[in-house]
């Protein structure tokens, strides 16, 4: 009998130290989310303009969730935060905003278009084979952009770089970017995961900005093939620890019309509108570009 009532105390004993564990963790939880609104506001949206005319109604700033272990969280530098937002893409229905809709090649029919309306994804998001997807991307900080994109197999390898951006049938080769000024990937069209292996996994895209334009390379009329040792070197040189994360309640969003008319080099984006779905904060050196692996899966 004592025996028992001694389990029956020491279970209700261990029930107690674990409630007071868990709302610890639920308090520091809550702070970390703090802590990472603090991140986006100042390192990212405080870099855009301010708009013309002050909004008609203020509304909340979006929360972000950390997508990625806390790689960097005893480091205290501010990092920069780098904006990816990966678009898929359905035929539109009736009831999509006319502002919400892309006209986009079908395939690779130069002659057939449809309307395409784009909803956000995460990045972690796993796609379909053959389902389109397009990319915006929005660096803090002025300079230039460059995207490789290489293929990933399920052995861990990956095909040859292919520069993807810049090229000339984009904004004229013009890779230029500031706060608040977004590029959109591909420009008219949209990728589309064709596996051509059967250990094919997906894209591995390398998203990189300089303060100023690489020397090797020559902007040329399409996508054009790099040297891996090269790409190799830029990545050992340029890269560094870097944390993901994700809009809560972002993913499913359609676009807006102002990402479509930023898309479109009509406008840069401000502070009241739309922020990337994906942030990636950069804690690289001084004066370093910025770089940043984004990988795209399909489902097997």
């Amino acid at each position: 009998m004592i025996g028992s009532q001694l389990a029956r105390r020491l279970t209700r004993a261990l029930i107690l130290v674990a409630s007071v564990w868990v709302f610890a963790d639920a308090v520091y939880l809550g702070a970390q989310d703090v802590d990472e609104r603090k991140l986006w506001d100042t390192e990212f949206l405080k870099k855009r303009q301010s708009a013309p005319a002050a909004p008609a109604a203020s509304r909340k700033p979006p929360v972000y969730r950390r997508a990625t272990p806390a790689g960097v969280s005893n480091d205290q530098s501010p990092g920069e935060m780098l904006g990816v937002t990966i678009w898929r893409l359905r035929l539109s229905r009736a009831s999509d905003a006319t502002d919400s809709r892309l006209l986009l090649q079908e395939d690779d029919v130069k002659s057939s278009y449809a309307e395409w309306t784009p909803e956000r994804a995460e990045a972690g998001t796993t796609f379909a084979a053959g389902e389109p997807v397009r990319l915006s991307i929005e660096s803090p900080r002025t300079g230039f952009l460059y995207v490789i994109d290489r293929e990933q197999y399920d052995d861990g390898s990956t095909s040859a770089p292919y520069l993807i951006f810049p090229t000339l049938r984009i904004r004229a080769g013009n890779n230029t970017v500031t706060a608040g000024r977004v590029i959109e990937l591909p420009e008219g069209s949209s990728f589309r995961f064709k596996p051509m292996r059967p250990d094919y996994k997906g894209e591995l895209l390398t998203v990189l900005v300089t303060a100023a334009p690489l020397a090797e390379i020559s902007v040329g009329p399409s996508i054009q093939k790099l040297d891996p040792a090269l790409v190799e070197q830029w990545e050992r040189q340029w890269s560094a620890t870097s944390e993901r994360f994700e809009m809560v309640g972002g993913a499913g969003r359609t676009y807006t019309k102002a990402e479509k008319d930023a898309g479109a080099q009509a406008r840069l984006l401000t502070q009241d509108d739309e922020l990337p779905q994906t942030l990636f904060r950069v804690v690289a050196k001084p004066g370093s570009p910025l770089l940043v692996a984004v990988p795209l899966q399909i489902a097997k």
